[in-house]
């Protein structure tokens, strides 16, 4: 990965970041009675960290999911907002040049929380409300041009739609925020799939894909165990071509193998509990990583001179106190995706969330 050498092997990568991560635990335990809000990011040795935009305040606060077409990034601010949409929400979808600056602006009914380009379109695709009331808003950045907001009928799991991937010609939404049966179960779909998109009513068709309640077989040692994904939230494509989800509350990542692929579904149990939104794989050895830190209102910027091609960085909310073990702060990391372990690049933030993996070379 970073300086030192020019490529790190992944156990050194991992036997020396376990090490720094240690004495991050520490510090934050030693720290523990201080306002939190108040820290500065811990950036772990052989990256850099910097602010890439702040909210502005007003109806551009909360940065939460992030997009890259073209070397622009767009970043969606959901504000204070319910995520169900009452009480007025309104978010800004805010289009930034490579080096921060504002290119343009875009109100959207409801909370945002996903947004996704779709790489068939080359548009974007903004999801609204992720509790429940869900609706999509389709950039056109050719023209500048925002759609109305498509609505869905009644939602088979009760909740919302969260976050998008883009897959042979298809889009998927997450079925966040499931209404669980007197039993605790997710009866309904923790992924659907649009069947047809109406251009004239603004409505959205969608199937169930996966299941809320299915049986998975766990990545670190092939056991097989029935899964009941409870809170269903990011997505994203691995390089293979999988999709991975995020039960977070579950403390878990879930991959929907390709077709063909056997076992068709897979689990990842993420050690120590810790609950991560988005996961985001380097497409190339020269780039960076960008991460909103939703509640410090900043987007940061996170380099190095060299990245493993294909690692997979995931942004945790952090790990509450229990008993005597000290909480740690939320963070950014590099995912084990056999093992679940996920070691910090940068620690102490107040509540990362979005990411996006930043190429700035030829990824032939």
């Amino acid at each position: 990965m970073p300086s030192i050498r020019p490529v790190y092997a992944v156990s050194s990568i991992f036997s020396r970041t376990a090490f720094v991560f240690t004495a991050l635990c520490f510090a934050a335990g030693a720290a523990d009675a201080q306002d939190s809000a108040a820290k500065k990011p811990i950036v772990t040795p052989g990256f850099n960290l910097s602010v890439f935009a702040k909210g502005t305040g007003g109806l551009v606060t909360a940065p939460d999911s992030l997009a890259v077409l073209d070397g622009h990034v767009w970043v969606g601010y959901a504000n204070s907002g319910a995520p169900d949409g009452t009480n007025g929400a309104m978010s800004v979808i805010v289009e930034y040049s490579p080096d921060g600056s504002v290119l343009k602006t875009y109100q959207v009914t409801g909370h945002n929380d996903g947004l996704k380009v779709n790489p068939y379109t080359r548009e974007i695709w903004a999801m609204q409300n992720e509790d429940a009331n869900p609706n999509l808003v389709i950039i056109n950045p050719a023209t500048g041009q925002a759609s109305k907001p498509y609505t869905f009928a009644k939602t088979l799991h009760g909740g919302g739609y969260d976050d998008i991937v883009f897959k042979d010609g298809q889009a998927y939404f997450s079925a966040s925020n499931p209404t669980l049966n007197a039993s605790g179960k997710n009866m309904g779909p923790a992924i659907v799939r649009v069947l047809h998109l109406d251009a004239n009513n603004y409505t959205v068709d969608v199937t169930p894909v996966m299941r809320g309640s299915l049986d998975a077989s766990d990545i670190p040692f092939g056991t097989v165990a029935t899964l009941n994904l409870t809170d269903p939230d990011s997505m994203t494509l691995t390089p293979s071509g999988d999709v991975l989800l995020d039960d977070q509350g579950d403390a878990q990542l879930v991959l929907l193998r390709s077709s063909g692929g056997e076992p068709r579904v897979q689990y990842l149990p993420l050690l120590g509990n810790v609950q991560v939104d988005d996961t985001v794989f380097a497409t190339a050895n020269r780039g960076y990583l960008l991460v909103s830190d939703t509640k410090a209102n900043t987007v940061y910027k996170i380099s190095a001179n060299v990245w493993q091609r294909d690692a997979a960085f995931s942004a945790s909310t952090g790990v509450a106190a229990a008993g005597t073990t000290p909480a740690v702060p939320g963070y950014v990391g590099q995912l084990d995706m056999h093992s679940g372990a996920l070691l910090p690049l940068v620690t102490n933030l107040a509540s990362p969330h979005g990411m996006v993996f930043v190429p700035t070379e030829n990824q032939q």
